[in-house]
């Protein structure tokens, strides 16, 4: 069918499932009342020594497995859309500190709750917690080194070349080994995972358990290895993979959640060994003591340059159907058409931007529902990391799906259970802005092509 049919329609199940997924979640909640145990308390910076956790039995869990997994095809979305107890998003798992811990705390950043069901984010974890080829002897195992410095474009594909270089090992059955000191290193430890105490070697198995890799201090160390794959971060960038789709938005949501299970403080050192600012520093300045319950909305302004802007909106426009120009030009009618319905216009509005085109941020402060509450992110508060969890802990977010920058944020939201990312507009037949994508499409190559 066509995609843009693919992105509105769903699967219709027998209703004689429900019932069922009725009976089968109350005895699972009886289960993991019984099995379940809290073994940490987990603060963002908090750094575990090496330790044995309890494990949960296995042989109840696994009974229903199957079952929610396929309950969390995306196929069913549109149904499970209609419910409370199932939320559309396909939320994925949440790992605890160092991916062996059984319970994880409900996931928190900057004091706000993320809405991810906490029953879903264990069963993620127990999912994703293993690092089986770790356990392989290297003259076995395969590797993909990610080294040097150079990479490819700004931030927001930054990121993407990470994600995809874990997505290119899990579907190679590889194991991805960083040098210590390359560009994943300083990508990561500039916004998450601060180096704690000076003490690197701690660190280096930390990360090594969270994201089931290997870290090296030379070359030489990799030799004993079956096979070393080296590749630039550009093809990094351009690669696509395979998989059903709902897997793959489960393991993409999983490094996600795991970056931000561990989201800088302000305490510790980055790779260059100089203090780590604080991912929630802009929330802080801009609503004070009131960051844990501020209501607002975030605004993602990015032209791209032009033409190369509208090249890559129109293509996404193409995928989906959605409009080719609207995420660029963000006009009061289209940003009014989203806030509004939800009450938001009442609220602060906070704007992101490149700057490459001021009389956006003109015209929105020129409009008398929007204008008033428009807040401007001062330059010397503004930084990468900090707007990033701005936009991520929205009550609304709305951002350009031609941007890396916005798609990262848009991935972010999914991942921490959020189900509204207005990525992908259109105006229907009556004139009224209307999704055509759910927002786990922003992980998809067939509407995102190399950026999903």
């Amino acid at each position: 069918m066509p995609l843009t049919t693919q992105c509105i329609q769903g699967t219709t199940v027998m209703g004689g499932r429900w019932l069922l997924s009725i009976i089968i979640g109350v005895s699972l909640s009886l289960i993991l009342t019984l099995q379940l145990r809290t073994t940490d308390v987990l603060h963002p910076n908090y750094m575990p020594e090496p330790q044995q956790h309890r494990m949960l039995s296995s042989s109840s869990f696994e009974l229903f497995r199957d079952f929610f997994d396929m309950r969390d095809n995306p196929q069913t979305i549109d149904e499970k859309a209609n419910t409370t107890t199932d939320r559309k998003v396909d939320t994925t798992m949440n790992l605890s500190r160092v991916g062996t811990a059984m319970t994880p705390m409900p996931m928190e950043v900057c004091s706000r709750m993320a809405p991810i069901p906490h029953d879903i984010d264990i069963r993620r974890t127990r999912k994703y917690r293993e690092c089986p080829l770790l356990q392989n002897p290297p003259v076995q195992t395969t590797l993909l080194l990610l080294e040097g410095l150079e990479t490819f474009g700004r931030t927001g594909n930054n990121l993407i070349e990470l994600l995809h270089s874990l997505q290119f090992a899990r579907d190679h059955d590889a194991v991805v080994g960083v040098m210590m000191g390359s560009w994943p290193m300083h990508l990561i430890t500039d916004m998450w995972m601060a180096i704690q105490d000076d003490d690197i070697a701690a660190w280096r198995v930390f990360m090594e358990r969270a994201f089931c890799i290997r870290t090296f201090d030379s070359l030489e160390e990799t030799e004993q290895y079956k096979e070393v794959i080296h590749m630039e971060t550009k093809d990094l960038f351009m690669y696509t993979q395979d998989r059903p789709f709902y897997q793959y938005v489960e393991f993409q949501g999983h490094i996600i959640r795991t970056l931000f299970r561990s989201y800088n403080n302000g305490i510790g050192l980055n790779m260059h060994k100089r203090p780590v600012k604080d991912m929630c520093s802009v929330l802080e300045a801009v609503f004070g003591n009131e960051q844990h319950s501020a209501v607002y909305s975030v605004v993602h302004s990015r032209s791209l340059e032009g033409r190369p802007g509208l090249r890559l909106l129109g293509k996404i426009a193409r995928n989906t159907g959605c409009d080719p120009v609207a995420a660029l030009d963000m006009t009061p009618e289209y940003v009014k058409a989203i806030l509004e319905p939800r009450g938001m216009l009442e609220h602060p509005i906070l704007f992101i931007t490149d700057h490459q085109r001021p009389e956006i941020l003109e015209n929105l402060l020129a409009d008398p529902d929007i204008g008033p509450n428009i807040r401007l992110i001062p330059d010397e508060v503004s930084w990468v990391g900090g707007d990033i969890t701005l936009a991520v802990m929205a009550n609304v977010f709305i951002g350009n799906p031609a941007s890396s920058f916005s798609g990262f944020i848009a991935k972010s939201r999914v991942a921490l259970g959020y189900e509204t990312t207005y990525m992908f507009r259109k105006k229907n037949d009556d004139g009224e802005w209307v999704d055509v994508c759910d927002e786990r499409r922003i992980f998809d190559p067939k509407v995102m092509n190399v950026m999903a």
